[in-house]
């Protein structure tokens, strides 16, 4: 009788040694679901980010292509060029803000200037042209973790200059292009080149 129970139960060892069996293989099946879930959310976090740059660059593409001659007052009263360019900093008068049929109380030209605060890439602009001493910005962070930032101007023989106008030339108009470097950490260095009118647009009336 005895002999008969013990061929159809379990042994404490053998009970033992199977929950250590499941154990380790739920161990094995945790780990292998918290590397992918993690794997995920990497690779979530680089889509997001890639979105992002995708989005910036485009905005920027459409300030530059869209550029046209306006000067404009600033808030200290001083004439600044329809483009005015350093190393680190780019300010421009663009075309295309949307004004359905003219009835917002606005200007279809805006001025904009893309500069780097820190590590975020600022894109700053005006309700008006001309500006006086209380006329506010609206900045706009476009990314982050921006450790490197560097604008480059291509000038009519095919040079990169470090500011525009040029020193000698301070009626050059528009650059051909302008170059944007980039380095973003973790992501390492990016280099995008706009092409700019080909020549200025004929210059409009100022209208805030």
């Amino acid at each position: 009788m005895c002999h008969k129970n013990r061929l159809i139960g379990f042994t404490l060892l053998e009970i033992l040694i199977a929950i250590f069996i499941f154990t380790l293989i739920s161990i094995i099946m945790m780990t292998g679901l918290h590397t992918v879930f993690n794997n995920q959310i990497v690779t979530e976090k680089k889509a997001d980010k890639m979105t992002e740059l995708q989005r910036s660059f485009l905005l920027i593409s459409r300030d530059f292509e869209q550029a046209i001659d306006r000067p404009i007052t600033n808030a200290k009263g001083i004439l600044e060029s329809t483009l005015v360019g350093t190393p680190r900093m780019v300010a421009l008068t663009h075309a295309g803000v949307a004004n359905p049929e003219g009835t917002l109380q606005r200007s279809t030209l805006q001025r904009v200037q893309y500069h780097l605060d820190q590590t975020a890439l600022i894109r700053e602009t005006w309700p008006v042209l001309d500006q006086v001493p209380k006329t506010q910005s609206n900045k706009r962070i476009l990314l982050n973790s921006v450790t490197h930032l560097q604008f480059e101007y291509l000038d009519s023989t095919g040079k990169f200059q470090r500011n525009w106008p040029p020193a000698n030339t301070p009626d050059a108009g528009f650059p051909k292009a302008i170059r944007i470097s980039l380095e973003l950490k973790n992501w390492g260095k990016i280099s995008q080149l706009y092409l700019l009118p080909g020549k200025p647009f004929e210059k409009t009336p100022p209208t805030n």
